[in-house]
């Protein structure tokens, strides 16, 4: 039987990372994965200009990721660096009738922390919650357009089309909840490189979001976790009850799991590859890169899956 195959790059400083995964039945299986290092100066993530400084390097890097992969589909999901782009937090009282509404007056209500050029950044959004006043909670997600349109256009010169565009972090949040009870309250924590974000869900919604960059070193982690939560610790009573997640691409974890653990006062939930979990006993190679570090190609695979009706 011929199934749909669904793919999910994640375009990272140090390189790429794709898995395939196919919809069998009422489950999802993971079919395949690879990674590639590439040289750091190929990409340089930043909201104001084009971010891949080697265009060549980029479209034969994809074309040789993806295509043992691919076989016939050419439409695929995108985990962008979070750098790249910026999320926004807000609390939305005025009405809109439709998306297009709702982009628009999003747009004016960012006026103010958006560059001068406001319609040339490409923004999107997802409602959080909604009280019965019709308020809303919104996450908002912008992007310069020239910085999109290169990601964009160089995918289309390697043979694909990215269907879905999504930021790193909310791609590593897809693919955990997905397959693991995080609870209804609590803090994901991410370590990818010498990227460190913080998400904390309140009614399982997004409440609080930070992204720092950072060295390789459990004691930064520390520290910037630390500095990070101050304010928000002190202003919400019940933040020691929540429970906390950490995931990690990095390839000795415990002095990192250890510096994290130090932040709270309980013990951290250690997140296993939520990769391994789609792969039922079967041992799957990915050349390139270990499992934990594969989670927000996954992530963004499914979303690629999810929005698709077969």
């Amino acid at each position: 039987m011929l199934r749909r195959t669904y793919l999910g790059l994640e375009i990272y400083q140090q390189g790429l990372r794709a898995v395939a995964v196919q919809r069998q039945g009422k489950k999802i299986a993971l079919v395949g994965g690879q990674a590639l290092e590439l040289a750091e100066t190929f990409l340089h993530p930043g909201y104001n200009q084009p971010n891949i400084s080697q265009p060549e390097m980029f479209i034969d890097a994809v074309k040789k990721l993806l295509t043992p992969l691919a076989k016939s589909d050419k439409r695929i999901a995108v985990a962008l660096p979070d750098r790249c782009g910026q999320l926004f937090l807000l609390d939305l009282e005025t009405p809109f009738k439709n998306r297009a509404e709702g982009v628009e007056i999003i747009r004016w209500r960012l006026r103010d922390l958006l560059p001068d050029k406001s319609n040339q950044v490409a923004l999107d959004f997802q409602v959080l919650d909604e009280k019965e006043s019709g308020q809303k909670k919104i996450l908002a997600a912008v992007i310069n357009q020239e910085v999109l349109s290169q990601y964009e256009g160089l995918l289309e010169q390697a043979g694909y089309a990215a269907a879905v565009v999504d930021f790193h972090s909310l791609a590593l949040y897809n693919a955990y909840h997905t397959k693991i009870d995080l609870g209804r309250d609590f803090i994901l924590i991410g370590v990818d490189g010498c990227q460190l974000s913080i998400m904390i869900f309140v009614n399982q919604a997004l409440n609080f979001f930070r992204l720092r960059q950072v060295k390789l070193e459990p004691q930064q982690i520390f520290q910037e976790i630390s500095r990070s939560l101050v304010k928000y610790r002190n202003e919400q009573p019940t933040f020691d009850r929540l429970v906390v997640h950490l995931h990690s691409d990095w390839p000795n974890r415990e002095e990192l799991f250890t510096a994290v653990d130090s932040v709270f006062d309980q013990e951290v939930q250690w997140l296993l590859s939520p990769v391994s979990k789609l792969m039922n006993g079967h041992q799957l190679n990915f050349p390139g890169a270990e499992a934990n570090g594969m989670a927000a190609a996954l992530g963004v695979a499914e979303r690629l899956l999810q929005r698709v009706t077969i």
